[in-house]
């Protein structure tokens, strides 16, 4: 189980989303509470807390900037963010920032819930890689397998690795070359793996998950069709629109209506 740390500068938001979660079902072991981006850093400092959700338009410090300031500081914290006025500026920086996801308040519970389970969902995931990954190094390192070659990339979840890199690099151009790179991979071994692990490409899968989140924050926010294209990895806004419609079957514009009728 995970602590969260709630931030926000309205008290009230902040109790009653307390009052009204089944922490301890979504797999929560402690709440704690800051109503600044100074109080926050002090709890985070003080206790293990891997969750944050936050308000993102705060005095003293809004919540993009908290996030900031723990990636600068190499602080490992997993990050959920609340808004009422969802902007352009704050949501690039935020998915560039590895932000897990955004709620528009007033906020729906049932929404909460899900999104918060889903985040729980990949920190276990990857936990137990971790755990996996120093197991397997501890038993390489004892005597009687001290003449083991190093893991090899069979060992590797190939599929984890790619989407955590796809997820934490959408607003990039990122190209299967760019990837293997990165992950010290074989262009060629990281395409058959993968696609032989999803059903689909790497490139299908980048397609995919921009798809995505262009849908969702068509249907959350008033954001031009040109921003959110951007906020997506597309600096050219008619062919992500072409995309957008042969996947969908209909154009950003449409769907965005569709979806609101």
């Amino acid at each position: 189980m995970y602590n969260v740390l709630l931030v926000d500068d309205e008290p009230r938001t902040i109790d009653a989303l307390e009052r009204n979660i089944d922490w301890r079902k979504c797999g929560i072991r402690k709440v704690f509470k800051a109503c600044g981006m100074a109080e926050a850093i002090r709890y985070v400092d003080q206790e293990k807390i891997e969750i944050m959700i936050c308000d993102i338009e705060m005095p003293g410090g809004n919540g993009i900037q908290l996030l900031e300031w723990f990636r600068k500081n190499h602080r490992q914290i997993n990050c959920i963010f609340l808004t009422c006025h969802p902007e352009f500026d704050y949501m690039r920086k935020a998915i560039q920032l590895r932000c897990y996801d955004y709620i528009l308040k007033p906020i729906r519970y049932e929404e909460f819930v899900r999104v918060l389970t889903g985040l729980i969902g990949k920190m276990e995931l990857s936990d137990g890689v971790i755990e996996m990954t120093s197991a397997r190094d501890w038993e390489k390192n004892t005597p009687e397998t001290i003449l083991k070659a190093p893991l090899s990339d069979e060992k590797r979840d190939v599929e984890l690795e790619v989407k955590k890199y796809v997820r934490e690099h959408l607003v990039d151009n990122i190209t299967v070359s760019d990837i293997a790179g990165a992950l010290h991979f074989n262009p060629q071994y990281l395409m058959r793996t993968f696609k032989k692990k999803t059903d689909m490409s790497i490139v299908e899968y980048i397609t995919s998950t921009r798809l995505e989140l262009a849908k969702k924050i068509l249907e959350e926010t008033n954001l031009s069709i040109q921003e959110i294209a951007h906020m997506v990895g597309y600096s050219d806004y008619a062919y992500f629109t072409r995309v957008f419609k042969k996947e969908t079957g209909y154009s950003p514009s449409y769907f965005r209506t569709k979806k609101r009728d």
